[in-house]
């Protein structure tokens, strides 16, 4: 194994453990000892990669990102165009929902006092994945799904500042308010769907990955 890929293993492995340990005891209740000591790795490791819990915060909102990406790869082609939509936001909110509001209201204060972070990967949106989702509400208007005709780009810009609000919402009250249906219900409010569309039932969080 390359020292880089060593290096890599080694910063998940102290994320992983870590997520694990704040879901199981709660965020307030684990200390940097012990996320070393489950991982079976030192307090160097640990200030190598990360100089605080802040930080390491930090590093688990960009995992939470890459694995929601990940489910969201799996995800093209299926349904209709505005499923399509739904699904993308539904990989994102399923992921944090599997996090838990503890792990998320400590990402959100972590970034917003890690004057080092890269704002800029803040965003689930990449320009490709913006541009795919521009093309499917375009696709979503011209088949008559989303009856909103306002511009593809600015729709998909609206849609994800509304599920981020939904989230921070979600987090704030500590989870006490259904993330996926009022999510669902939001992006309803704004893209105007066929009515036959909204005669689905909100669907459930996808599964935890494997």
């Amino acid at each position: 194994m390359s020292p880089a890929a060593s290096k890599f293993n080694t910063k998940q492995l102290l994320i992983e453990t870590a997520i694990d340990l704040f879901r199981e005891f709660g965020t307030d209740k684990v200390s940097i000892k012990d996320i070393c000591d489950r991982s079976k790795l030192t307090r160097n490791a640990f200030y190598y990669h990360f100089e605080n819990k802040d930080q390491l915060f930090d590093a688990i909102a960009d995992y939470i990102v890459s694995l929601s990406k990940q489910r969201v790869v799996n995800l093209y082609g299926l349904k209709n165009s505005y499923m399509q939509i739904w699904e993308f936001y539904k990989a994102y909110l399923s992921t944090e929902l599997e996090m838990g509001p503890d792990i998320m209201n400590q990402i959100c204060i972590a970034r917003t006092v890690n004057e080092s972070s890269d704002y800029s990967s803040y965003s689930y949106v990449d320009e490709d994945m913006a541009n795919t989702m521009s093309a499917l509400i375009a696709d979503a208007q011209k088949s008559g799904q989303i009856r909103n005709m306002t511009d593809p780009m600015q729709l998909m810009w609206a849609s994800y500042a509304i599920i981020r609000g939904t989230n921070i919402k979600w987090c704030f009250v500590w989870g006490k308010s259904d993330l996926l249906k009022e999510a669902w219900d939001n992006l309803a409010t704004l893209f105007l769907p066929d009515p036959e569309i909204l005669k689905e039932d909100c669907p459930d969080p996808l599964p935890p990955e494997a």
